[in-house]
């Protein structure tokens, strides 16, 4: 049986996993051996582990988490006038905040965050990626440089982090956990995330000083932060009740818009792009951190393609026979005209000024710019001084992110043959060496096992795996994501029928990739694979007492529980769930 190369896909509607606090993500990477060079990619794995049990639609689960009080009422009424006088400008807003809104969902309901706190980028940002303030703060998430470093946002000359969809959300909602984790009012650290905590803390304790108790109404703050909260309210409100404004809402399917991708190789955004069958401006809109017209690849930077495009990528990866890139850097070791140096590179001036988005005539010594790549490979720039120079590239176009078991093995290395060759990297740009093909898997080679606790013969035992079903799991899912076919599984383990268990273990061969699937959209080839998991008898529950803690909903419950909203629900008094309070107590059945 032939074995195709996977693409290293993380993608953002990985199912399998639901990892409601950092503590269980970290005791999930401990459990299956992740070290750190490891770690960021699973991180990204568990980023979107949402199991999408709140319906079919985004706005739905939005208004279903919302639990901010109102501040400053008069304000809020002002925010609400002001946007339903604009519809035409709200309602292209939240289209734009499709691309993304469904990633940031996760994010924050897996933290169990107020759900209004996913609508932030519609008061910073208006859900543009490129945003850029009159001070300098940048993307959708509005970073200052500096914020940005501190929250492990890299910005280089070929990357902003501030502009990285996914890396920005996740570095904003830890620096509002951080906030909330200081303030204890989520109100309170959206000021903070707006003024800045040192200034917050000094207003508060003014308060304090005079006697009085700290809140948003009471503290002095400029009008901007003032007006802060109540601008994301205003949004809440007519989310909430759209009728209500004159604001009609078409249906948000609760599914990706987006797959990361981690590719492995460096590329131009073009031809990726044209890989992805999207248009470059498309292609903009999800990869809005990348400064220039290359796709610079290190360990954990990934790409992100449309979810609906995801397959045509990977085939069209598989099948492009032509340089992925068509770039280099040149460095002038003098002052240089522009002009010549697009000349010797086969260049317009204006091409070479559009290229690397700047303007003028000369070039300084030391000031590199992307120039189209030449036989002769002149002045490539090194990385360990400037972090300018490309990278190398590759690993592994197989390796995937670990989705249970242990993480992908090194696959191994050749150099790539498409880019000219590199100078060592620096540390800040580690070296990835293009992997080869991963090798064939000969359908002989299948251990048939009648028993969960059956041992491979010793020869084989280093290729293969334990994988313990999961609810909603699949024999084709389960197959795809070890690069199986469905009849390889079935006579690894020596499966009669399609159906299983939860609980049962497989054997399996090679390492895990994440490959989740959206099952209504499976190849109808494999439906005779899709068989939902037996329920047959399923685990018993039992009840217990679970205290409500600050910060705490609904849905980030029932997730750290392993259970659906309406269960908990059904389990309790609904009038009692509408509005939870630390030290409430409320009935869960766990397994």
């Amino acid at each position: 049986m032939k074995r195709f190369t996977p693409l290293a896909l993380s993608l953002s509607f990985a199912f399998l996993f639901a990892s409601p606090a950092k503590a269980d993500s970290n005791a999930f990477r401990q459990s299956i051996g992740v070290d750190e060079a490891q770690a960021a990619g699973l991180d990204m794995m568990l980023l979107n582990s949402s199991l999408l049990r709140n319906g079919d639609d985004v706005w739905k689960r939005a208004r279903e988490g919302f639990q901010l009080e109102e501040v400053n009422a008069d304000i809020v009424r002002r925010q609400e006038r002001f946007y339903a006088a604009k519809p035409e400008y709200f309602r292209r807003t939240l289209d734009r905040s499709r691309k993304y809104l469904f990633h940031i969902m996760n994010e924050v309901e897996r933290r169990g965050m107020p759900t209004e706190i996913a609508l932030l980028p519609m008061v910073e940002s208006a859900f543009v990626p490129t945003a850029r303030s009159r001070v300098g703060a940048a993307g959708l998430w509005q970073f200052m440089p500096a914020t940005g470093r501190h929250y492990g946002l890299e910005q280089t000359w070929w990357y902003d982090g501030r502009r990285d969809v996914t890396e920005a959300t996740r570095a904003a909602l830890d620096y509002l956990e951080n906030l909330h984790e200081q303030f204890g009012d989520w109100r309170l650290a959206l000021a903070a995330y707006n003024w800045g905590e040192g200034n917050l803390a000094r207003a508060i304790a003014k308060v304090q000083a005079s006697g009085q108790e700290a809140t948003y109404e009471n503290i002095r703050m400029p009008n901007e932060t003032r007006n802060y909260v109540p601008k994301l309210l205003a949004v809440r409100n007519i989310l909430q009740q759209p009728d209500k404004f004159g604001v009609r809402l078409d249906k948000f399917p609760n599914r990706p818009y987006f797959v990361a991708v981690s590719t492995g190789k460096h590329m131009n955004i073009d031809i990726a792009a044209k890989l992805a069958g999207t248009s470059v401006a498309e292609f903009k809109e999800l990869n809005p951190a990348f400064n220039l017209p290359v796709y610079a690849h290190k360990a954990g930077r990934q790409m992100l393609v449309p979810a609906a495009k995801a397959d045509k990528f990977v085939a069209n990866l598989e099948k492009w026979d032509k340089p992925l890139l068509t770039w280099e850097v040149y460095i002038p070791q003098g002052d240089e005209s522009v002009a010549q140096i697009a000349s010797s590179h086969n260049m317009s001036a204006s091409q070479l000024l559009a290229a690397n988005n700047i303007g003028g005539g000369t070039l300084r010594a030391g000031q590199p710019v992307l120039v189209a790549m030449s036989k002769n490979q002149r002045d490539i720039a090194p990385l360990d001084s400037t972090d300018t120079a490309l990278p190398e590239t590759g690993a592994p176009a197989a390796t995937l992110i670990a989705s249970a078991g242990q993480p992908p093995a090194p696959a191994p290395v050749a150099q790539a043959g498409a880019a000219a060759p590199a100078p060592q990297p620096a540390a800040s740009e580690p070296a990835l060496l293009t992997a080869s093909a991963a090798p064939a898997v000969s359908a002989s080679a299948a251990v048939p096992v009648g028993a969960d606790n059956a041992q491979p013969p010793a020869s084989l035992a280093a290729d293969l795996s334990r994988y313990t079903i999961v609810s909603g799991d699949t024999l084709y899912s389960i197959a795809r994501r070890y690069n199986l076919s469905v009849d390889d599984l079935k006579n690894l383990n020596q499966l009669g029928s399609n159906t299983v268990q939860v609980g049962q273990q497989l054997l399996v061969k090679g390492s895990p990739t994440l490959l989740a699937e959206n099952r209504a959209s499976a190849p109808a080839a494999a439906d005779e694979a899709l068989v939902q998991v037996s329920r047959v008898s399923p685990p018993s529950r039992q009840a217990t007492e679970y205290v409500v803690k600050r910060g705490d909903t609904l849905y980030s419950i029932a997730r750290r529980f392993g259970v659906d909203h309406s269960d908990i629900q059904r389990w309790n008094d609904a009038r009692r769930l509408a509005r939870l309070q630390p030290g409430q107590r409320v009935i869960v059945q766990k397994l």
